[in-house]
């Protein structure tokens, strides 16, 4: 090779020495950025910032209610508390009982 020739090989060589590098150095802040964006906090942590700015965004725009003459009383609300709280209670209850029913074996119900 002549002289004017080696300068210029040798700095195709760093081009793509410093191409690789570069490269490499993408591949792991990539893997490093992926790590991180896919935990689980901080996507609970997005999530809840979502939830809140929206919570704050909507009720903002509404204004506040009034106690009114016409509102339901304390009894109607404890009534109405009840009619949905006791469907609820009745399930649990016959659910706890079926559990706590002992079962046939195999060998009663062969018999």
């Amino acid at each position: 090779m002549n002289k004017r020739s080696d300068p210029i090989v040798l700095a195709e060589q760093q081009v793509a020495e410093a191409r690789t590098a570069a490269l490499a150095e993408y591949q792991a802040a990539r893997v490093k950025l992926y790590r991180h964006i896919s935990s689980p906090a901080l996507i609970g942590g997005v999530l809840l910032g979502a939830i809140a700015v929206g919570y704050l965004t909507l009720s903002r725009g509404k204004p506040k209610r009034l106690v009114y003459q016409g509102s339901p009383g304390a009894w109607t609300r404890v009534v109405k508390t009840v009619q949905v709280l006791l469907p609820l209670l009745m399930a649990l209850n016959s659910a706890t009982k079926t559990a706590h029913r002992p079962r046939a074996s195999i060998s009663e119900r062969a018999e």
